[in-house]
């Protein structure tokens, strides 16, 4: 994690389209870092109310079309072009019926802790801000999964006020944010590599420094999704989930893929040459030798 303040907004504000140009221009997506020189910018546009007006006179207007660019409760998209995006997040107070308080604190990730899978910088843009409690850890190559301990490192609690500005870089920063005083909204420009669908974000054990569980990621959609084939399957399916556990980029759904074929055909089924096939790297390994089975 990474925090500017600024004091005043830029003279000259720019817009969307102009900011997408400057990232193209101006940001390496292998280098989540360099989202720090348009901070500025971002803090800027930030000072622009039209941006969320605009959104919702959009979704008022075409509601019998179903058009709206927000595509969840909290988060409105505004703009988009190759790894780059602009959204803004809502970030709500919780209600007080605790059913409903414990649904939503889940949805927003309200006290847990958790990493991305793409970079981001973010600056306030209604509202005093939430607060974060902000940690880091080194992925690198290592193989990550639920139970994986992690060396973490704390960088203390901040509030994206009206004159912050926060980096989130994916694969490193853990944070968890906790309810504003009063209804907020971030402005975010996100950069997201073309392999974030392969990958996957976690929820953190702080206190036990290890991983908890996964985020409800594309990665993790598609494995849940898998699972279904072992109550709903004919001789097609064994052999489409044969041509992924040997195929897909994915490790975790290469192994999740054996893992069904297994349980629906038995072991015979999973042959050596395409065990060898699916384990091809090291977090495949691990996530084989954790569900018990030999190669």
């Amino acid at each position: 994690m990474r925090k500017l303040l600024l004091t005043c907004r830029p003279a000259h504000r720019i817009g969307v389209e102009e900011l997408l140009d400057l990232a193209e221009r101006e940001v390496d997506p292998r280098e989540p870092a360099g989202l720090l020189a348009l901070a500025e910018p971002l803090y800027g546009l930030a000072g622009d109310p039209a941006l969320m007006q605009t959104c919702i006179k959009h979704s008022l207007a075409h509601w019998r079309q179903g058009s709206s660019h927000f595509y969840s409760s909290q988060s409105c998209h505004i703009a988009s072009r190759g790894v780059f995006a602009i959204r803004i997040n809502l970030w709500p107070l919780l209600p007080a019926d605790p059913r409903r308080r414990a649904i939503l604190a889940d949805v927003l990730s309200y006290f847990d802790y958790h990493d991305h899978n793409f970079s981001f910088i973010t600056a306030n843009y209604f509202g005093p801000g939430y607060a974060t409690e902000m940690y880091s850890y080194q992925r690198g190559d290592t193989a990550i999964y639920p139970g994986k301990a992690v060396d973490l490192v704390y960088h203390g609690r901040h509030t994206l006020d009206a004159n912050t500005v926060l980096l989130y870089e994916q694969y490193r920063d853990i944070h968890m944010q906790l309810p504003p005083a009063r209804l907020s909204a971030s402005l975010n420009l996100m950069m997201t590599p073309p392999d974030a669908g392969l990958t996957d974000q976690f929820y953190f054990d702080i206190k036990a420094g290890r991983v908890r569980d996964y985020v409800a990621s594309a990665s993790h959609k598609r494995v849940n999704a898998l699972g279904f084939a072992r109550h709903f399957h004919d001789g097609q399916t064994l052999a489409l989930l044969q041509e992924i556990l040997e195929t897909h980029p994915c490790s975790r759904t290469r192994v999740e893929a054996a893992r069904v074929l297994v349980d629906v055909a038995g072991p015979a089924a999973l042959s050596g040459a395409s065990a060898t096939t699916m384990l091809r790297d090291p977090l495949a390994q691990a996530l084989w030798a954790r569900c018990g089975a030999a190669p």
